[in-house]
């Protein structure tokens, strides 16, 4: 019988001692490994967008030339005839942007010699592409007009038709939020027109200015 108490009480310290041993192993692995932190938070994704930091002429894609932007503008051109002084023409026009840089639209044109009795009025559709839009941008515009003029070589009262197409080469400036200066040199070619009427009709440079209604962002 005493042979089995101290067996009993052998088996009983040795657990004893396991289980503390086991349980010493477990704090210190508690200890070791650092406690997740309730403050830690994955680094926030900052969407970051070039246009918003960029200024307003520095974009790339403007709003002036998007699909469903607006122009408004005037022009006023000078010319020489072949020896026979200087003539003017006056341009109003509106254009619309299908598409990104390109515009389609209707423009007048009101020409006159100051030294003669020589006038001219007409209307007609005009496409404009803007390559280069930015600060500075480039354009190229084709047209097709049809007027009336009169002059001196056909009676004071007597007005003749004609139709004419027009060609030209811009660069532009974007001065301000919605306006915009520009320099354009256009040539015409005309049909019925007299030769004297016809000499009058040269190369033109135009001084322009555009007020500008932007189009909207389509993702």
């Amino acid at each position: 019988m005493k042979t089995y108490i101290n067996r009993l009480l052998l088996f009983s310290v040795c657990l004893t001692t396991g289980l503390v041993a086991q349980a010493q192993e477990t704090d210190t692995l508690k200890s070791d490994t650092p406690a997740p932190s309730s403050l830690a938070t994955p680094p926030a994704t900052e969407e970051v967008r070039s246009d918003y930091r960029r200024s307003y002429f520095d974009r790339s894609d403007s709003p002036w030339f998007r699909s469903g932007a607006f122009l408004v503008g005037v022009s006023l051109g000078f010319a020489t005839g072949k020896g026979q002084g200087l003539y003017t023409v006056f341009n109003p026009r509106v254009g619309y942007f299908i598409k990104r840089g390109l515009a389609l639209g209707i423009r007048g044109a009101f020409e006159s010699r100051a030294s003669t009795s020589y006038r001219a009025n007409s209307g007609g559709a005009f496409v404009r592409y803007y390559p280069i839009r930015n600060t500075f941008y480039l354009f190229g515009e084709g047209g097709l007009n049809i007027g009336k003029f009169r002059s001196s070589d056909v009676g004071p009262n007597d007005r003749r038709g004609f139709s004419s197409l027009n060609i030209g080469l811009g660069v532009g400036l974007k001065a301000m939020e919605k306006l915009s200066f520009e320099l354009m040199i256009e040539n015409n070619y005309y049909d019925k027109a007299p030769v004297f009427a016809g000499n009058n009709r040269g190369p033109q440079v135009k001084l322009g200015a555009n007020l500008h209604i932007g189009g909207r962002r389509r993702y």
